[in-house]
Formats: C-alpha cells, sequence, structure tokens
C-alpha cells in the first residue's frame, strides 16, 4: 500500500469521525479531538499491521514453495545449515563506501535461493566501534543471489560508507571477521 493510500484512508477516517462528531455541543472540542486522534491511530496501527502481514506472507509463502527452477528458498541463517556454506573473500574500500565480497557454496543437489537481502539489517558492515552501516541505497546490491547446484558462487555487496575500521559483516545476525 503506497503512502498516497494510507494518506487518503487516514484522510477518510478523520472525516468520518469529524461528521459523526459534528453535532456535539461546542465546548466538546477536545473530544472530537480525540476522537480524530483515535481513529487516524487506529488506521495508521492496522495499516501498519496489514503490511508487516503481508511481508511477512510473501516471505513465507515463498519459502514453503519451490522457485521454478526448483531452487530451495532462504530467508534467515539458520536455514543455511548444510545447504550453504559462506565466507568472506574480499573487503575493500571503494570510493568512500565499503565493498565485501562473500562466496556462497550450494551443498545441495537443488539450485539455493537466498531471498530479502535488502530487508533491515539482512546483511550489515560493522565497524572497530561497533556501529553498523547498511547496503548502499544507490548500488547495484541484489535483492536476492540464486546458487546453483554442488557449486558456488561470489557476490558483490556495498555497504554505505564510511565504514571506519571495518571488523565484521553480518549475514543474517551471523557475524563474519573481516581480515586485515
Amino acid at each position: 500500500m503506497g503512502k498516497q493510500s494510507r494518506t487518503g484512508i487516514a484522510l477518510a477516517l478523520l472525516l468520518s469521525t469529524g461528521l459523526a462528531c459534528a453535532e456535539e455541543p461546542a465546548g466538546e472540542g477536545s473530544t472530537l479531538k480525540e476522537s480524530a486522534k483515535a481513529a487516524v491511530s487506529t488506521a495508521i496501527s492496522a495499516g501498519k499491521n496489514l503490511l508487516g502481514g503481508a511481508s511477512e506472507g510473501v516471505t513465507e509463502g515463498r519459502e514453503a514453495t519451490q522457485g521454478a527452477d526448483g531452487a530451495l528458498i532462504i530467508s534467515q541463517y539458520e536455514q543455511l545449515a548444510d545447504k550453504v556454506d559462506v565466507k568472506v573473500l574480499k573487503a575493500e574500500a571503494v570510493e568512500g563506501n565499503l565493498s565485501v565480497l562473500f562466496g556462497f557454496k550450494n551443498l545441495t543437489d537443488k539450485p539455493v535461493r537466498l531471498i530479502n537481502l535488502w530487508d533491515n539489517g539482512a546483511l550489515l558492515a560493522i565497524d572497530q566501534e561497533d556501529y553498523a552501516s547498511g547496503l548502499a541505497p544507490d548500488s547495484a546490491n541484489p535483492e536476492e543471489v540464486t546458487v546453483p547446484a554442488k557449486i558456488g558462487v561470489r557476490q558483490k555487496f556495498i555497504f554505505e560508507g564510511p565504514v571506519e575500521g571495518p571488523k565484521a559483516v553480518r549475514l543474517w545476525g551471523k557475524d563474519f571477521p573481516l581480515n586485515k
């Protein structure tokens, strides 16, 4: 649901609340204000829950089924166990950002697709002072990576800079130390 749709719903609720309360006596302005506040708050909360539930439903649906190519779908680190070996192959500063080359080796007989890599906190760079940087928004970072059966792929990710003295990168909560 787009921002304009949410705003439209909130405005419609606000107007309907205002019309319902329009017949209140003149001294009841604070009641009208509280009613409008409650209606908008409820609409925003409902919209947020609806969007969150839809997003979780999409992920669960994708995980429960194989891709068109028969790929196993993975969206959490725990799901990688015995399926994909993950290594950091190289990390370097590039144009004020941190470039990290990951190696993903598929240990199974089916393709494996790592999804939701843009989700908040799925991939983070961590510096020596334990501050995190997310993926750079204007880079060609993939939202998902497919690893063919019984082989590995290298995939580069660009993290927002500057990352002062990077010490690790985190994939779905698992830290991978960076060699200096």
